[in-house]
């Protein structure tokens, strides 16, 4: 997420407040809706733009990652526009298509490596481009092949710096291609009216175009269809092998979904029904969302520094196995209330260095943090206290007498 932090990096100059740091990707999460309203106008139609970027906005998976200080909304956000423009390369070809879709396409890869897989979906893609338009898919290929280029480095820091990045991500299960569909669209009724929404959409273009030469408006179909399923097919393929799954890292996928699901209610004759379905959906959207807003987010760092302050002493350590858990600490910490005895802060991989202190110490686990138990097991300590908050494990530690 390298670009990301460069953004923020300049954006936190200007203040660290949380609502301030969040506000960075709720901007980006907020350019998306227009972006899905113009591919859905362009590929189905003007009514199936609508739906869809109302539909997209009130998203209870988009709305919690276009609040996260991560890069999920810009990843989103760039790979849109790179869908939107590899549109356009084909429809009205220029100039300002061309250099938009190399940008946001490069640009997404370093927002998050999983751009790649839509870049296949692309490249796919061009080898069932209309015979008519084969000579601008040679030219795509060549602006697709600029933003491979662009990508390298990465590709090397993926094939050669792997460190455990993914260690965390858990094996793959059946049940994991249920359940990332149901991240994107909702459970339920809500699923079950997306299902038969993208199959209305599917037949309404297989009647559409049976018997009609292979157009572009044949073709763009296609494009969504594979836009969402490839990329989620491909990932928990791979993971079989490598476990490399989540549903947040699919998320750029959202857009196909929703667009999808908009072009087959738009596709439905009698607008009270189309009214109907789409207010459910909408309705079905208030629990989740409410929800959402209610809890204190992944991980409540809050409370848990809250609690530290509440008992922690002079010449205490904290220590964190997994560096993640330290960065959202760290800013909690320095926005916290009230006073704090000062408290050393060490990795893991320092322990050993710090085991003069006479103080206490603090194991500090997040969500992200595996084999919690066996981390506890720390040589010299034993556990005197242990409270949990969400996402996040507080254990206190202290010295093991003399036997």
């Amino acid at each position: 997420m390298s670009l990301y932090y460069v953004l923020l990096r300049g954006w936190v100059s200007f203040g660290d407040a949380a609502w301030w740091v969040r506000l960075l990707s709720a901007l980006m999460g907020v350019m998306v809706v227009p972006v899905v309203y113009w591919i859905g106008k362009e590929v189905f139609s003007q009514r199936a733009g609508a739906v869809a970027a109302l539909l997209f906005a009130v998203n209870p998976f988009h709305l919690r990652y276009a609040q996260e200080a991560r890069s999920y909304s810009l990843f989103v956000l760039l790979v849109s526009v790179s869908f939107l423009a590899f549109f356009y390369c084909f429809k009205q070809p220029s100039r300002f298509w061309s250099i938009c879709y190399v940008l946001s396409t490069s640009l997404a890869l370093y927002a998050h490596f999983f751009a790649a897989l839509a870049m296949l979906v692309q490249l796919v893609c061009l080898t069932a481009v209309p015979a008519d338009r084969r000579r601008l898919a040679r030219r795509q290929l060549w602006l697709l092949t600029i933003s491979i280029a662009s990508g390298v480095p990465l590709l090397c820091f993926v094939v050669f710096r792997d460190r455990g990045q993914l260690g965390w991500a858990p094996p793959v299960h059946w049940r994991d291609l249920y359940d990332v569909f149901r991240f994107m669209v909702g459970s339920g009724l809500k699923l079950a009216i997306a299902m038969v929404a993208v199959l209305m959409a599917a037949i309404a273009w297989a009647k559409k175009y049976r018997g009609t030469r292979w157009s572009m408006a044949t073709w763009s179909g296609l494009v969504l269809a594979l836009w969402l399923f490839l990329p989620v097919a491909l990932t928990l393929l791979v993971s079989v092998w490598k476990p490399i799954y989540a549903p947040r890292f699919l998320i750029f996928c959202l857009p196909a979904a929703v667009l999808l699901v908009a072009g087959g209610i738009a596709e439905i004759r009698y607008a009270w029904i189309r009214h109907a379905l789409v207010a459910a959906l909408i309705v079905g959207e208030i629990g989740p969302i409410t929800s959402y807003y209610k809890e204190p987010g992944q991980e409540d760092w809050k409370g848990a520094v809250g609690f530290l302050a509440e008992n922690v002493q002079p010449g205490d350590i904290a220590l964190f196995p997994n560096s993640y858990c330290e960065l959202p600490f760290q800013y909690e910490l320095g926005h916290a209330r009230g006073t704090m005895p000062e408290l050393t802060v060490i990795a893991s991989s320092s322990l050993q260095t710090s085991t003069s202190s006479s103080g206490h110490l603090w194991m500090i686990t997040c969500a992200t943090t595996r084999d919690v138990g066996e981390q506890l097991g720390t040589p010299g300590y034993k556990l005197e206290i242990e409270k949990r908050f969400k996402g996040v494990l507080m254990s206190k530690l202290g010295r093991e007498g003399p036997r």
